[in-house]
């Protein structure tokens, strides 16, 4: 029965949108060790004590961790370690205390670590009402460990309050992630202090009226904010951490429900999904993206089986035709992927509502370049590799190249099986050192593992080499079959077509020349993009057109041509796939 329980926890914890604290009494305490962290996000997984069963959990805005018997944060926990969290009904963990303190020092070195990255950052604080000029907000936090803090710093909330003190407030999101403080912070009076019941998860007991210059949009009731005390630095934080746009890693940028008008996984749960339409590119987060192993491909290359992370469920999916596959960071057939590589499956859904379309798939490798993030080895144990997940060197105002913080730590499951490359050789196991930075394919999560590695790159030149030669064998594959496309329209003998592209870049990377006055041929084809028995058409390429309507799609390159044959044969109409080679394809044979 425990086990169930503590399954059915592992798999529906997800982020709590709380519009308040979360009052104590109700919780569920769960005991087990931190083996992944996210900690830009929050976010982390937990391996139960006894039974093993993984718990991924996510800590809302007023969440607070204990380590060392004083306040902490989530960096701040090493792998490992053993911790109690308490997770409330819907799945939000409000509380984790872990790792005993062995000595008075030991606490109060963690307690100096935290002040000083609280004062890089602001307090957090939670808008309980906004009403004319002014909010009332209550300090996160725990109260005994900021009682500490402003006995340090000098600072006391009712005195502050009586003297009617300024303060600095910055918006900040559920992650307490703040956006520039240093230009949309706002001065703000404290006008008056209320001591309340600190009975609430989260909550410090220390609350303010406050008036600000200027009530900006986040200032909102249910909201967070992050105060900084006179003297404090306002910066922005950390590279990597800010949810600033300037920072480019798109991974730490909001996303605004309302540029959707469709249901998506991170929001607008009461709107329909998207529907696949005839001849056009699904926007991008259109679709509902589930993890899993791919098991089965089928003969004719577009579709197969994968099975979901966690669960384990078997699923059934088809490809459309313009459908993006990527490995290794660059485009590729389905059947380039090994049986028993997780993916990312980006799927649609069908007639009857199940999600079986995949208009993008691509594998673990793909995923950390696309958010520029590799994970730095730092501890080598039998049957496990200790990491830190990081973004590259990047240049300061001063143009000197300096490593950014680290976005979190995980274990990687390695064994036997696990095959290892640096540059272009496959090594073993026992060839990889602290500080190697790493790129991996897994097998599947499931209740009791995040899945065991089936390759490991160790270092850029390998992560490099293993792109080169997945895209020289995609660029092998196109020059024998054909550039994909869709027919977009015809007038009179004139062809408009528009070619399918895994990934843009890639694709205006390789086929960047101007086309006008190329000859090439082009061949029928089906939804599967096999092509039917018709001989190809020459056709000239008349020029190349502007993108039409498919900025921020899924599977278009953003490439049109068009195109003109001495003649145009019968079957040629809006909506057809094509194939186009440079060269004339051998005839078919015949029908039999």
């Amino acid at each position: 029965m425990r086990r169930c329980l503590l399954l059915a926890l592992a798999l529906t914890l997800s982020a709590a949108h709380a519009a308040g604290f979360l009052t104590k009494g109700a919780e569920q305490l769960v005991t087990g060790e931190l083996i992944e962290a996210d900690f830009i996000h929050r976010s982390g997984v937990l391996r139960t004590e006894g039974t093993g069963v993984l718990v991924e959990f996510t800590l809302p805005p007023c969440a607070t961790i204990s380590y060392l018997n004083t306040d902490a944060d989530l960096r701040d926990v090493p792998l490992g370690t053993r911790g109690v969290f308490s997770v409330m009904p819907g799945g939000a963990v409000a509380f984790i205390k872990a790792g005993a303190a062995t000595d008075e020092a030991a606490t109060e070195r963690q307690r100096q670590k935290h002040k000083a990255f609280l004062k890089d950052r602001g307090l957090p604080a939670l808008i309980e009402k906004v009403e004319g000029k002014t909010m009332t907000l209550t300090l996160i936090g725990d109260p005994v460990s900021l009682a500490a803090l402003c006995k340090d710093e000098d600072f006391d909330p009712a005195r502050w309050a009586a003297e009617k003190r300024r303060i600095g407030i910055a918006v900040a999101n559920e992650e307490l992630r703040t956006y520039n403080p240093p230009v949309d912070q706002q001065g703000t009076t404290v006008l008056t202090f209320q001591n309340v019941p600190a009975d609430s998860f989260g909550c410090s007991g220390i609350r303010w009226v406050v008036q600000p210059n200027l009530l900006l949009e986040g200032f909102r009731k249910g909201h967070v904010v992050r105060l900084f005390k006179e003297g404090w630095p306002v910066k922005d934080m950390a590279y990597g951490e800010s949810v600033y746009p300037e920072i480019f890693n798109a991974e730490t940028v909001e996303t605004d429900p309302d540029h959707y008008p469709f249901r998506t996984d991170f929001a607008n749960g009461n709107l329909p999904w998207y529907q696949l339409q005839p001849g056009v590119y699904p926007p991008h987060d259109a679709a509902h993206v589930i993890g899993g192993e791919l098991v089965k491909v089928d003969a004719d290359g577009r579709g197969g089986e994968f099975r979901t992370d966690r669960t384990g469920q078997p699923v059934t999916f088809t490809l459309p035709p313009f459908a993006a596959v990527m490995r290794h960071n660059a485009g590729a057939d389905l059947a380039d992927i090994a049986i028993g590589t997780r993916c990312l499956f980006a799927l649609h859904q069908d007639g009857q509502g199940a999600f079986t379309v995949a208009s993008r798939i691509t594998d673990e490798f793909t995923h950390s370049v696309a958010w520029r993030n590799t994970f730095r080895l730092d501890t080598i144990t039998p049957g496990k590799l200790l990491v830190a997940t990081q973004l590259p060197e990047v240049k300061d105002e001063r143009d000197i190249l300096f490593q950014p913080p680290d976005l979190g730590v995980r274990e990687l499951l390695v064994d036997a099986r696990t095959r290892v490359w640096k540059g272009s050789r496959e090594v073993k196991l026992t060839d990889l050192a602290p500080g190697d930075k790493l790129l991996i394919n897994r097998t599947a999560r499931t209740a009791i593992s995040q899945g065991t590695c089936t390759d490991i790159w160790a270092g850029l030149d390998a992560h490099k080499f293993a792109t080169e030669q997945q895209r020289a064998t995609q660029q092998a594959a196109l020059q024998k079959h054909g550039l994909p496309a869709w027919i977009e329209s015809i007038e009179g003998r004139q062809v408009t077509i528009t070619l399918f592209a895994a990934s843009r870049a890639e694709f205006t990377a390789i086929h960047h020349d101007d086309p006008k006055g190329r000859t090439v041929y082009v061949r029928l084809g089906n939804d599967k993009l096999q092509p039917g028995n018709e001989a190809a058409t020459e056709m000239r390429v008349l020029t190349s057109l502007p993108e039409g309507n498919t900025a921020g799609t899924d599977g278009c390159s953003g490439v049109r041509w068009l195109l003109e044959p001495k003649e145009l044969p019968a079957g040629y109409s809006k909506g057809r796939v094509v194939r186009i080679l440079e060269q004339a394809p051998p005839v078919p044979d015949a029908p039999k």
